[in-house]
């Protein structure tokens, strides 16, 4: 048996043509909503509010008065206004790697053995966006990379811990959304 300790080579996606099927994968194992398509003329706030209807975890909006406090935007301008910050290009592939991968509720304990995919996905779409695309974010819950102190989000979500990643850009449209219970 030959064991290395050494870390794996990064994996190159390329201009793989599998791409949507890696990120598929990827999110399927850690739990993420995905969605890469065309551009279809939507802003951050609309595609990100489309892609998390069907899934249960924007507010449940009560009809009548109740006891709960609902978080999370209520319609896709409060959603556009909670992507406010504007991932700079040399940040997005480690920003779209973390969203994908890391735990929001459990900050310690390192990202695993999947970040290299994670890098090797976060670089291919960022490839594919191209270098003027439009990237947010909601905050700092999953890329806390230089960060002092805390890592502050505005929630896109019900959940108590939420991370979003939607970028526009070449014609096509990338939404990664982590959310967390604790």
């Amino acid at each position: 048996m030959n064991l290395s300790f050494e870390p794996p080579p990064p994996y190159d996606l390329g201009p793989d043509p599998d791409l949507g099927m890696w990120l598929a994968e990827l999110a399927g194992e850690y739990d993420r909503i995905v969605h890469l398509g065309p551009d279809d003329g939507r802003n951050h706030g609309q595609l990100c509010w489309d892609v998390l209807t069907p899934t249960g975890l924007l507010p449940n909006l009560c009809r009548r008065r109740c006891k709960h406090r609902h978080s999370g935007p209520r319609n896709p301008q409060q959603m556009e206004s909670a992507l406010r910050l504007r991932i700079p290009p040399h940040e997005v592939s480690p920003w779209i790697a973390a969203t994908l991968i890391r735990n929001l509720v459990y900050t310690s304990g390192g990202d695993g053995s999947m970040r290299p995919v994670a890098d090797a996905i976060g670089d291919a779409l960022a490839a594919l966006l191209g270098p003027d695309a439009d990237w947010r974010a909601n905050g700092y819950a999953a890329y806390r990379e230089g960060r002092p102190g805390g890592c502050g989000w505005s929630p896109v979500t019900a959940a108590t811990f939420d991370a979003a990643v939607v970028g526009i850009g070449d014609g096509h449209a990338v939404v990664v959304v982590a959310d967390g219970e604790d």
